[in-house]
C-alpha cells in the first residue's frame, strides 16, 4: 500500500540584533496561515506543523514536502531554511506575501513559488506533487471567492506553545481566556494607501465571506476570544452590523483591525462592542494631513481624531493607536507632539513604525525612482546592527540619530508607569485589569523591539 505524501508546514523565526533566532515560549495567538493552507489539503495528505519560533526545526524529520509561508520581515531566515531543506533533497515551495511580491528572489530557494492568495493554486500544485508533474510558479487567476472555506486546523499545533498557559488560574478567569484564535470575516482593501501590500496582495476590491460561515467556524473552534484578522473589520458598515448581531449570542470576546473614522457611527460602536468587541487596532498613522496626504491616506480627518478616540472610549471598546514615522519634512519634534495627543486622548495602547517600504508597494517604486532607497532589498541585510526604527531610505530632514533618539524616548514615556496608570486608572475605567496587563506586556515588547531586528 502506498504511504500518504507527508506535507510539514514551517513558521520561521526572524533574526535578533545579535544574531540569535527570536523565540519564545507560549504565544497569546497562534498563526492563522499554516492551519488553513492544512485545511485546504486534499484528502490522503498528512500534514505536520512546526514552530521555529517556539523550538527548532526537525530537519531530519521523513516529510515529502516542506511549504513555507515568508513575510517580509522573516524573509531572510525562511530562505535559510528553505535552503537547508533542500540541501537534503526534501523539495520547499514558498509562498506569502512576500513570496508574491518577489517571485524571482523566492524561486531561488524554492522549488515552486506560489504567487497570490493560495485558495485555489495550493491544492492545485499538491494534486500535481502527487503526480510527480508540479510546475515551478503557480499564479492565482483571479482573487478567490470566499464562501465556504474551510475550518483552519489549529488542532495540528503544539497546545503547549498557544495554549497552555492560559487554561487555569488569574490569567484565564480576569484577563485572557483559553485561547485567542485568529479569524478572517474579508479580504482586500479599497484605500491606496502608499505604504500598505494589502491592495497589492489581496486586490482593492472588498470580499467577504457569509456571515453564517464565520458563525460556523466560531461554532466549530469555540474560542473564548476571537483576533478578526481583517485589516478593516468596520469597511462595510452595514455588513459589519450584521455580523456583529450574528455574534451576540456566541457570547465571545474580540478585537480586530478598524479604522478610526468608524466611530462617527455609535450605532455601529454599540453593536461592536455588544457582541463582544474589547479592543480595536486604528491606523491613526499621523497627525498632519500633509504627511497623510503624502502616503495618500484620505480616509481620515484628523481634525476628528479626538472625538473619535473618545466614541471609541464611551463605547467601552479600547483603541490602540498605530503610528507612523518618517514621513519626510517632519521635525523631531513630531514623536513628542504625538505622546502628547496619544496620552491626552487616552489611547489604551500604541504601537509605533517607521515608514517602511515594502517590496511591492507603491511606496518602495516612489522611493527606488527617486534614488532614496539605501538597500533595495534591505529584508536581506545581515540581523546585526538592525533594529526596529532603522529608516530603509534618505531624504528625511532628520538624520537617523536625531530620529532614533526621539523615537526611543517619547515612545518608552507612553509606556511609563505613571502615564499607564493616567490612561487606564483614572475614571471613566473600562475594563482596567486587561488594559494594565497588555501594557505592561508591550512595555516589554517595546523595550525589546527597540533593540531587535525586522529580518
Amino acid at each position: 500500500m502506498q504511504q500518504p505524501l507527508k506535507i510539514k508546514l514551517v513558521e520561521a523565526s526572524r533574526y535578533l540584533q545579535d544574531g540569535s533566532l527570536h523565540t519564545v515560549k507560549q504565544f497569546i495567538c497562534p498563526p492563522l496561515t499554516l492551519p488553513y493552507l492544512a485545511a485546504l489539503v486534499p484528502d490522503g495528505v498528512d500534514v505536520v506543523i512546526e514552530s521555529e519560533v517556539c523550538g527548532r526545526v526537525n530537519y531530519d524529520d521523513n516529510v515529502d514536502l516542506v511549504g513555507i509561508s515568508v513575510l517580509t520581515t522573516l524573509g531572510m531566515r525562511a530562505y535559510e531554511v528553505a535552503d537547508e531543506f533542500r540541501r537534503r533533497n526534501v523539495p520547499v515551495v514558498l509562498g506569502g506575501i512576500h513570496a508574491s511580491m518577489e517571485p524571482d528572489e523566492a524561486a531561488q530557494h524554492a522549488d515552486t513559488v506560489i504567487v497570490g492568495e493560495a485558495d485555489e493554486t495550493w491544492p492545485q500544485f499538491i494534486n500535481d506533487f502527487r503526480n510527480g508533474t508540479p510546475k515551478k510558479r503557480y499564479v492565482a487567476e483571479r482573487p478567490p471567492a470566499l464562501d465556504h472555506l474551510p475550518v483552519p486546523r489549529f488542532s495540528l499545533l503544539d497546545d503547549s506553545h498557544y495554549v497552555s498557559r492560559w487554561r487555569r488560574g488569574l490569567l484565564r478567569s480576569a484577563f485572557l481566556g483559553s485561547p485567542w484564535l485568529p479569524v478572517q470575516t474579508a479580504r482586500g482593501c479599497p484605500y491606496g494607501c502608499e505604504y500598505c501590500a494589502v491592495s497589492a496582495f489581496n486586490g482593492r476590491r472588498y470580499r467577504t465571506r457569509p456571515i453564517t460561515d464565520v458563525v460556523h467556524e466560531i461554532e466549530t473552534l469555540r474560542p473564548k476570544c476571537c483576533f478578526f484578522v481583517d485589516d478593516d473589520i468596520f469597511l462595510a458598515p452595514r455588513r459589519a452590523k450584521e455580523l456583529f448581531k450574528a455574534l451576540i449570542p456566541l457570547k465571545i470576546r474580540w478585537f480586530s483591525q478598524g479604522s478610526i473614522g468608524a466611530a462617527k457611527d455609535l450605532e455601529l460602536l454599540r453593536l461592536a462592542r455588544r457582541s463582544g468587541c474589547f479592543a480595536i487596532l486604528v491606523g491613526i498613522e499621523s497627525l498632519s494631513r500633509r504627511d497623510l496626504d503624502s502616503v495618500g491616506k484620505t480616509q481620515n480627518i484628523v481634525e476628528e481624531y479626538e472625538t473619535q478616540i473618545r466614541n471609541y472610549r464611551k463605547a467601552g471598546i479600547a483603541v490602540q493607536a498605530n503610528m507612523m514615522f518618517g514621513f519626510g519634512p517632519e521635525d523631531p519634534g513630531v514623536f513628542e507632539r504625538a505622546t502628547d495627543f496619544l496620552i491626552r486622548n487616552r489611547a489604551c495602547l500604541t504601537k509605533w513604525w517607521p515608514l517602511i517600504p515594502l517590496p511591492g508597494t507603491p511606496l518602495i517604486a516612489r522611493l527606488r525612482d527617486e534614488g532614496r532607497l539605501r538597500d533595495g532589498k534591505w529584508w536581506l541585510r545581515p540581523a546585526t546592527h538592525s533594529r526596529v526604527m532603522d529608516l530603509k531610505f534618505d531624504g528625511l530632514e532628520m538624520g537617523q540619530d536625531v530620529f532614533e533618539q526621539n523615537y526611543t524616548r517619547n515612545y518608552a514615556r507612553f509606556y511609563s508607569l505613571k502615564n499607564i496608570a493616567r490612561r487606564v486608572l483614572l475614571p471613566p475605567r473600562n475594563n482596567w485589569p486587561l488594559a494594565m496587563f497588555l501594557n505592561l506586556l508591550y512595555k516589554a515588547k517595546m523595550t525589546q523591539e527597540t533593540t531587535s531586528t525586522e529580518v
